[in-house]
């Protein structure tokens, strides 16, 4: 069944799912202070996030700031919109999550907890993987315009567990990239083929979905058109060791990656893609890239 769908945020995430929302049949509305966003994406323009959670079924929500996402939810409660639901696809601290989870409770609206894995690209082809937690007849509602966007959509229980499972494959992510990264610096400095290497460890027991998504940039060194921008990592570093540290679970590995992101970051990599770690790496060792 179609519904009245709103997107809020249509920058790298947002864009794509207004894209195939729309493309399913469902009627979307969205909003971006970025106007020229909103106009790219082919959807119906809304002046405000009120205006989207008043003319919406199931509000998406995908912006990238702690204080973009505290007004949007603010301005959706004022609304008072009994029976919406909103999927929350943003990564943030899981306290402030459970914050908004209860005001909106208390006004009738159902705040699910959306993380989803994938970055511009596989939000364009609707190839995100979307863990949802919260309330289940809410989510039975609007799973099939979640699906219309996601290659898979997993409900995974009481709200907030999707951002616990989201905050530990964020952890393993930055510890991966960091590592494949080093495996490159090594072949490098070691004189060794970096395809040939590449090929060799993607037919081995070493392979990792993160290596074979990022193995072309680190062999070209092109850190341009990210599969997902260094300040992703970023923004999440603190969000991963706080949650780790309210449960008393060390994380010496994740830990010992960050120094190498904030370092990128210092280059001005920000915008890039989380594989131009890299790059640091082999400044350390002497043997930066020639630039084009």
């Amino acid at each position: 069944m179609a519904l009245e769908a709103g997107v809020i945020g249509l920058g790298n995430i947002g864009g794509g799912v207004a894209r195939n929302l729309a493309a399913a049949g469902h009627s979307v509305i969205g909003y971006d202070i970025d106007t020229d966003l909103i106009s790219a994406r082919g959807v119906r323009e809304a002046e405000d996030s009120a205006e989207v959670a008043e003319n919406a079924d199931l509000v998406v929500l995908a912006v990238n700031t702690m204080p973009a996402w505290r007004s949007t939810l603010a301005a959706i409660a004022a609304t008072g919109r009994r029976g919406l639901v909103v999927a929350d696809l943003c990564t943030f601290p899981i306290e402030d999550k459970a914050t908004a989870h209860e005001e909106l409770r208390r006004v009738g609206i159902s705040l699910l907890d959306c993380p989803v894995s994938g970055a511009r690209p596989q939000a364009d082809a609707g190839e995100l993987a979307m863990l949802v937690s919260g309330d289940m007849d809410a989510f039975e509602r609007v799973k099939p315009a979640l699906e219309s966007f996601c290659r898979t959509v997993t409900h995974v229980g009481a709200f907030g567990t999707s951002s616990k499972i989201k905050y530990i494959i964020n952890l393993i992510i930055s510890i991966e990239n960091l590592a494949c990264a080093e495996a490159f610096l090594l072949a490098r400095k070691a004189g060794v083929d970096l395809r040939q290497m590449a090929d060799a460890v993607m037919d081995s027991a070493a392979h990792s979905k993160i290596f074979g998504i990022r193995a072309e940039k680190w062999i070209s060194g092109d850190y341009t058109d990210p599969t997902a921008e260094l300040a992703i990592q970023l923004k999440d570093k603190d969000i991963v060791r706080d949650f780790a540290a309210s449960v008393n679970a060390p994380t010496p590995l994740f830990d010992a990656t960050m120094p190498y992101y904030i370092a990128a970051a210092s280059q001005g990599r920000t915008h890039e893609d989380a594989a131009s770690i890299l790059a640091v790496l082999e400044a350390m060792a002497g043997i930066p890239r020639d630039p084009e």
